[in-house]
Order: structure tokens, then sequence, then C-alpha cells
């Protein structure tokens, strides 16, 4: 799951010394599939991607989203790509400062840039990618995350992941990037519809028969008037004879129609040689604080429960437990000997309850009383202009709620993420419980 993956290879092995799983995230995607959501709710697709946003910040992910910059090609798909901003950008853009995720918009193809970013670490370096686009290997992108995103909280689904590895594929199947680009030309891809009448089965046993290496080496020779020609014959030959037996059977009728200007230099040269960022200053992502004065605001700009009570239900139920994870990441990081000092006092009052729940693939979690700072809440809700608050009483339901229903909020966190940083603290409350049980 999600979480695990998060927390056991993020947060407990820190392979990166982030304290945090890194990912970079094609914002297009997000945006996409929120386009999707539809309901009587008031901005169903904003309130979709608040949910998810809301889940990552949960957890000890680091995310960084990449938007389409202006010279993506203008042809993906076969549809024409129109130069507008998706009309959710700019209120995606203002959602995630509010969270603290890092965004950038790239020069060309938000995946090209992905895909860089965990082969080269530029603009910056992630641990993996998350997209639904099946072009990330053939940009060059070394472990790809798939997920399945839902709304709905029960659903165990939302944090199931598929992890991709390049390495992987690379040593069972025996295809590297070179291999990607030939059955994206020969498959389909996002810049072209493919050899007609060519599937992806045959377009595998191509690339696997070497064809993939072949077909860039070909380009890359300056001596050749055709290089082109050379490949092409290869091609035929091995449709019309299989004789790396890779192929599922013979293909001479495909060998006979492919055409003379097949493929499209052009279009290899979009997958060889896509517009990327270049390094950034700053090449490190680390968990950043969340602005809770732009969230309130945001909410009352687009949401139903943008009044203030409401605000402060949201920012119990989908962001206090993200203050926990920043908390533990800061004092992990601490004693790494990464951050000079860490955030004092706690906001973890104790310890009331321990569970395993499907929704989070079953990871041990504890149930925390908090402490959390009044004057935090109440200066965000200085952002709003209280237009969605009731005519009367809007400070008597807030005062209300922070003496009555804060000291009530209780989150659920990743056991080892508290037990490696508060060991004393796991430590007392299960031999509290031990002798709760022994006394029954």
């Amino acid at each position: 799951s999600l979480h695990n993956l998060a927390v056991g290879t993020g947060f407990i092995a820190n392979t990166t010394g982030a304290r945090g799983f890194r990912v970079g995230i094609d914002a297009s995607g997000w945006m996409y599939r929120a386009c999707k959501r539809h309901g009587i709710t008031e901005s169903p697709q904003l309130v979709a991607l608040f949910a998810w946003c809301s889940r990552l910040f949960r957890l000890p992910f680091i995310p960084v989203f990449i938007f389409d910059g202006p010279w993506r090609p203008n042809v993906k798909r076969g549809k024409v790509i129109l130069g507008n901003d998706h009309p959710l950008t700019e209120s995606f853009q203002l959602m995630l400062d509010g969270f603290g995720f890092e965004w950038l918009v790239a020069p060309g193809e938000a995946e090209a840039t992905l895909s860089m970013m965990t082969a080269s670490g530029i603009p910056v370096r992630v641990d993996a990618i998350l997209t639904d686009d099946s072009d990330s290997f053939v940009f060059g992108a070394r472990t790809v995350l798939r997920m399945y995103v839902t709304c709905r909280s029960e659903d165990n689904e939302n944090y199931k992941a598929s992890q991709y590895s390049a390495d992987d594929i690379s040593t069972l199947l025996g295809l590297s990037r070179y291999e990607f680009i030939l059955i994206a030309i020969l498959a389909g891809g996002d810049y072209s519809d493919g050899l007609r009448n060519c599937g992806v089965t045959t377009a595998i046993g191509l690339a696997r028969a070497g064809l993939g290496a072949q077909l860039v080496a070909a380009l890359s020779n300056r001596e050749l008037l055709d290089p082109l020609e050379t490949w092409q014959e290869a091609l035929r030959h091995e449709l019309r004879t299989n004789t790396s037996g890779l192929l599922p059977h013979r293909c001479p009728q495909l060998a006979n129609t492919i055409p003379a200007d097949f493929p499209d230099p052009a279009i290899i040269n979009l997958y060889l040689h896509p517009t990327v960022s270049e390094p950034a200053v700053a090449s490190d992502l680390v968990f950043r604080s969340p602005r809770l004065d732009v969230l309130a605001r945001f909410a009352e700009d687009n949401f139903q429960w943008g009044d203030s009570v409401g605000i402060l239900d949201h920012f119990a139920d989908h962001l206090f437990a993200g203050f926990v994870i920043r908390e533990l990441a800061c004092r992990a990081s601490v004693t790494d000997g990464i951050v000079a000092s860490s955030p004092s006092p706690s906001v973890i009052k104790r310890i009331v309850g321990e569970r395993r729940h499907k929704s989070t693939g079953y990871l041990a979690e504890l149930r925390l009383t908090l402490s959390i700072d009044p004057a935090l809440l109440t200066t965000a809700l200085q952002a709003i202009d209280g237009r969605r608050n009731p005519p009367e009483g809007a400070r008597t339901a807030v005062a209300a709620w922070i003496k009555e229903k804060l000291p009530k909020v209780r989150v659920w966190v990743p056991k080892s993420m508290i037990e490696h940083v508060f060991p004393t603290m796991v430590l007392d409350y299960t031999c509290a419980q031990r002798m709760s049980s022994l006394l029954q």
C-alpha cells in the first residue's frame, strides 16, 4: 500500500535521508481525473483534488507536482492540444501552496520532466513518479507508481499502488528505454498511432529482438545517407522470418505494408530529446509547513463547508495528522544531523488507542490526542471574510469549537514512526495496556 511505501521506505528505511518518500506527480493527470467527478456539492472537482492532497499530507510523502508547459507537443494521442492551461490549473496551484506542496511548470510535457527527475534528478530528484501515462518508461523513468484514486475514505483501493522499476523490467523482460521507444512507435503512443496492424505483443517481440537499440544507433550514425533504410530491412526480415523466435508468429503481410517513410524521425526525437527543465538551484525536496490561511480562504471561496466552524472541522479531520507527521520527520532529521533544531513542545499529548485498519493496508497505527495552539487556528480564520458564516454568532461558535471540540480531537498516525522518535512514549503505553489487561 501507499502507507507502507511512505512509512517503511520513506521514513523508517530513510534511504534518501529525507525522512519521507519523494514523489513526482503529473498534475494534469490529477486534474483530468478530477474533472470526471460530478455531484450536487459545490466544486466537485476541487473537492476531489482537496481529498487526494489531504491523503498525501497525512503520510510521509514529499510531493512535487509538475504541470505541462508552453513547449509541450501540439498533438497527443491523435488530439490537438490547445495552448491554454487546464481550467483547474490556477485553483489547483493555489491549493498546493496551501498544503505546502512544491509545484513546477515544465518547459514542455510534464511526463518528460517527471521521468528525468527519477533518472538524473533534474530539476529535483524524486524516488518515484506517480502517473497514469503509459509513456513514462519511454522518456527514461526509473521508478513508476500507478494508483487507483477514489474519494471514498472507506475504500481500501484508494491506498493501493503498483510499483514498477526500470531495472526490474530490464532484468525480467529485457526491455530498456530504447525498447520502450520502439514499442511506442510500433504499437502507438502519445505522438503517433503506430504501425498499422502491429499489436503490442508483436511490438514487444521486435523490441526484445534488438530492433529498438538498432533504430537509435542508425539515427545516431551521421555517416549514413539514409539511416532508416538498413533498419527497415532488418525490421522486414525479422517480421518475415521470426529469426529471433521472440515474435508470436511470422508476419510477412505486416512486413510488406511498412510505409517507406516509417518511422518518422521527428516522432523518435520527441521521445529521445524531450524539452525538459534545467537543474534548479535548490535540488532537494523537504517537508514544508502548510499555509492554513491560504487553505482557509480557498475553502471559503470554493467549498460548501467554507464557514469558520466547517473549516476548523476539516482542518481537524484532514490536516492535524499531517502536523504530527511533519513534527516526527523534523525530530528524526535532528537525530540524523540534517536539521539543527526540532519543534518544542510536541503537538502529541498522549496515546489513547491502537489499530490495524484495512484502509491503511493494515499498517499498525496509534491514536493520539493533540495539543494544537488555538492561535494557529484563529490566525488562519482571519484570512476569510466570513461570507459563509451564519449572520450571528460566528465568533462565539469558533470560541466554543476551540474550547469544546479541539481538546477532543483524535488522529491516527503510523506506530513505527512514533516508536522511532518517541520510543519511551510507546513503551509506556504498551506497558500500561498490558497491566490493564492483567488487572481485568
